[in-house]
This record gives C-alpha cells, sequence and structure tokens, in this order.
C-alpha cells in the first residue's frame, strides 16, 4: 500500500525505491546524525593510513511512509532490506576517484514510524588518511580524518548534528590504540559552499609498552654506565666500562633501527633518538677526556707542579669521591721526580670533567624527555 500511494504522489513507478521524498522544487532533506561510533581500527605504517570501521545513526523524514495507526495497528515498522527504500546516498569522499579503494558504506537496521520519521545505522569501513606525530615514538600520535558526503544529491542533503561537539562513541573499541579526541563535524564540500558533508577526525596514540621497554632499557642501562664509571676507580677501569657503555649503545642503536617505521619518520625526530644520539655523543666525549687525561698522567714529569694546585687536587679527591689513582712507584733515587704529585693532579682533572659531564648529561636528558 505505501508503494502505491507513494508512486500516485510522484507519478512514477518504484518511487518509493528509487526516488528521494520530495514532491516540490527546492525542497532539501534534513539528515539528523544521532549517534557516532567506533568499533574498530588498524593502521598501516606503509601507506600512512587507518582503516575505522564504525556507524552512524541516522535520521530523516520521509512523508511517503505515513500511515494511519487505527489501520495499521502498529506505530512502528521495520524494512529488512533497504534496498526496497530509497535511502541517502551517503559515501566516502573517495568513492568516485578511488576505483581499487577499500571503502565501504551501507545502511542497516532501517525502520520508521507512522509521522514518517525513518531511522537508520550508516556502517561504513573507511582508509583514512593520516597525519603523524613520531616525536613520542613509540608512543606516536596518528590523526586521521576522512569526509562523508553525497554524490548525486549534494545540494539536496543537509546534515544536521544532535550535538554540535559530537563525538565518536569508542565504549565498543578494541585496538592497541588509544583514542586521546575524535569529533564529527559539519563542513562544506570543496568546490561548493552549498554542498554538506561530515568530517569524521579520530585522534589515537600507540598503546606498545612492551615495544617501549625494549627501546629505552638498553640505552638506560648503558647511560648509568656512563654516570657511574667515574667510581669503578683507576682510569684504565672507568676506560674499559665507558668502552662497554659504547658497545651496548651501539647494540641498542642498532636493534631500534629494526623497529623503525619502513618509510622512516619524514621530518620529525623522534625524543627516543636525540636521547639516544645525546647519550652517544656524552659518552664519547666522555671516554676521549679520560684517554687523554690517563695518556698525560703516565709521563714522567720532574718539576713539581704549583704547591696551590696540588692542594686543590687532594681537596678535591677527598671530596669528590669518584676514581683516584695509586701513587706510582719509584726507586728513591732522585728527589726530582714529582710524577705523584701530578697524577694526583690528573685524577682531578678527570674528577671535575666527571661530575660536569654528570650535570651536562643529566639536565640535557631531563630536557630532551619534558
Amino acid at each position: 500500500k505505501l508503494t502505491k500511494d507513494a508512486d500516485q504522489m510522484q507519478g512514477k513507478s518504484n518511487a518509493l525505491m528509487l526516488l528521494p521524498p520530495t514532491v516540490a522544487a527546492g525542497e532539501t532533506l534534513d539528515v539528523q546524525v544521532l549517534h557516532a561510533g567506533v568499533r574498530q581500527m588498524w593502521m598501516n605504517e606503509v601507506f600512512k593510513e587507518m582503516n575505522i570501521n564504525g556507524y552512524l545513526k541516522l535520521s530523516w523524514k520521509d512523508r511517503r511512509l505515513r500511515w494511519d495507526v487505527s489501520e495499521w495497528k502498529t506505530d512502528t515498522l521495520s524494512i529488512k532490506s533497504f534496498g526496497r527504500l530509497w535511502v541517502p546516498d551517503i559515501n566516502s569522499d573517495k568513492h568516485q576517484t578511488g576505483q581499487q579503494s577499500s571503502d565501504y558504506v551501507t545502511f542497516q537496521s532501517l525502520s520508521t514510524n507512522n509521522n514518517g520519521n525513518v531511522t537508520g545505522r550508516l556502517e561504513f569501513r573507511i582508509q583514512a588518511h593520516c597525519e603523524i606525530d613520531y616525536t613520542e615514538y613509540p608512543s606516536d600520535i596518528k590523526h586521521c580524518c576522512f569526509n562523508l558526503q553525497s554524490t548525486l544529491y549534494k545540494r539536496y542533503i543537509k546534515f544536521y548534528l544532535e550535538n554540535e561537539d559530537e563525538h565518536l562513541d569508542t565504549s565498543q573499541l578494541k585496538t592497541n590504540w588509544k583514542i586521546e579526541n575524535s569529533w564529527v563535524k559539519k563542513g562544506t564540500q570543496d568546490g561548493d559552499n552549498k554542498a554538506d558533508m561530515l568530517e569524521i577526525c579520530v585522534t589515537a596514540r600507540r598503546r606498545s609498552t612492551t615495544l617501549a621497554v625494549e627501546l629505552t632499557l638498553p640505552v638506560l642501562i648503558s647511560a648509568l654506565l656512563l654516570l657511574i664509571a667515574p667510581f669503578f676507580g683507576k682510569f684504565d677501569q672507568q676506560i674499559k666500562v665507558k668502552m662497554f657503555a659504547l658497545l651496548l649503545q651501539f647494540m641498542s642503536f642498532q636493534f631500534m633501527a629494526d623497529k623503525t617505521p619502513q618509510l622512516g619518520f619524514g621530518s620529525t625526530v623522534p625524543k627516543i633518538y636525540v636521547f639516544y644520539a645525546f647519550t652517544l655523543a656524552v659518552t664519547v666525549v666522555s671516554l676521549i677526556i679520560t684517554v687523554l687525561i690517563a695518556a698525560m698522567s703516565r709521563i714522567k714529569r720532574k718539576v713539581p707542579p704549583a704547591h696551590r694546585f696540588t692542594l686543590l687536587a687532594s681537596v678535591l679527591n677527598a671530596n669528590l669521591c669518584c676514581g683516584s689513582e695509586e701513587e706510582p712507584v719509584t726507586d728513591g733515587t732522585s728527589s726530582k721526580d714529582a710524577s705523584a704529585d701530578w697524577l694526583q693532579i690528573h685524577a682531578a682533572l678527570n674528577n671535575i670533567v666527571s661530575c660536569v659531564t654528570m650535570i651536562i648529561y643529566v639536565i640535557g636528558a631531563i630536557a630532551i624527555v619534558f
């Protein structure tokens, strides 16, 4: 009966299935967005696309679906096949241009009441292009957006949001991404400010605790070795510890390179890479300085240093609690052998450099992390 009435109303056969509910010229169809949600998300790191499965609950009025409750004895009607009823042609904005596009949009759970109000759930699977911020890698942030719009009835279909600040429902979402922000906004199509579209955006942060531990733990251990190296005592022991820390850093860096996305990070340098490079640079500089000071301390000197320098070195070595050197063994035949005094000065110099290195490294690490 509704089909026959619609055919008579619009003067064409199969009008309820093929034609929009419009009789007069210039009319528009108000499509209201009642609810929006996301069920699944997975990332394509190579093409920087986020595959999003979700839905929109929509409502619009179709005057052809009105009936008398006293005649039909019901005020609601479920439509099991949306092919029997005209629905708004809402598709991805890539629908016409992407021949190989895997975007998928379909209506489900259509129902109407006796006043002609139609509600339905628009299910979609969209490949959303993402802008990626790798600064906090491996907790990188993806900002992904896509548009839904009408192709055949651009100016006829008008979208309205029930809430201006509409957010996506993520209560059913199961993924390793943390949704930090999401929204549905009404906009206009490119090149036609009278044609409406819906912009759907998701800002997600990767949740990968195991990967973060794998990347940070080795460099933290090597950084700890760098900081405590002066407390190992002699120059040769400090050099060996710093060389081991350097080896560990190179191995850690190679492991991290294997975890890098296939196409790299673009123009962004992640903080963890900056931290690795900073730790490596400080280790190399500290190692070079220690080697040079150790080399100078082995030179036999006959001229003693100034007395004030000897006293200052003794005070520093007694209070800095860093490395210390055993006094060289002399045969006692020469009263001019001042190697012991010079050794204490070199040890004090190495202690000062070690303390300054610790301070610079700690301040730099804090600045990089925060």
